[in-house]
């Protein structure tokens, strides 16, 4: 296992560790969130939570990812609402209508899904919010020590065959010949990768690298040579 490997399971292992509550989340929002199409769970009143939380689908009785909450905005105007619809999926014919009142966005990063959801004891009157029992909790600590398959292991079957069984020592190049590196695409701090108005920031180097590895396309953010921030989509995969 590399460095980087290790690194990876110890940050989702302290994340995991302090996940004591669980966000409920109807379909299919909470698809779109896990697919990574969907940065924003739009509320109807914001939130002071933030770090990193459960994700449980509705009415499944399962926990099936983790993620962060790194801000809360709002209320929101129609228009706001409207310019950023490929941050929340919400579509028109939804947001537009006159008693739509969920004008709060809750904004989700470093979003994980499980790949074997995890079983909680849900409280009676619970609609938001779950306080996680304790099996739930050492479920989840136990998941992420080691339960779901590695970094190397873990990506789709839809992913190009030229991306599966890579490591993290094999690293996505653009065409114009930049490439998905520590130090270049470090942005005061975090790395941004994903399709453009859904995409995701880590700041874990081993994760944004693990995110892009599942893309069908690999794309994320660079600075071109007169400094200027971009989307870059990969056209292969090199060695580290």
């Amino acid at each position: 296992m590399t460095n980087d490997e290790h690194e990876l399971d110890h940050d989702i292992a302290d994340a995991a560790t302090n996940v004591s509550r669980g966000l409920i989340i109807d379909q299919p929002w909470i698809g779109k969130i896990l697919r990574g199409e969907k940065t924003w769970e739009m509320r109807s009143s914001r939130t002071s939570i933030r770090g990193p939380i459960a994700l449980i689908e509705k009415g499944s009785g399962t926990v099936v990812g983790v993620a962060s909450i790194v801000d809360s905005l709002g209320p929101l105007s129609l228009h706001d609402i409207s310019e950023n619809l490929p941050k929340h999926r919400v579509g028109r014919e939804i947001h537009t209508k006159s008693d739509y009142k969920w004008n709060h966005a809750w904004v989700l990063d470093e979003v994980i899904p499980l790949s074997c959801p995890v079983k909680y004891r849900h409280k009676q009157g619970a609609v938001i919010w779950v306080d996680l029992d304790d099996a739930a909790r050492e479920a989840l600590q136990k998941t992420f020590m080691g339960v779901v398959p590695r970094p190397s292991k873990a990506v789709s079957d839809s992913t190009p065959a030229s991306v599966q069984g890579s490591t993290d020592q094999k690293i996505p190049y653009a065409r114009d010949g930049s490439s998905f590196c520590r130090e270049g695409c470090n942005r005061n701090g975090y790395f941004t990768v994903g399709d453009k108005g859904s995409e995701q920031r880590f700041a874990n180097y081993s994760a944004a690298l693990e995110y892009l590895k599942r893309m069908p396309t690999a794309k994320w953010r660079r600075p071109n040579p007169k400094g200027n921030w971009g989307i870059v989509s990969a056209v292969g995969w090199k060695d580290a």
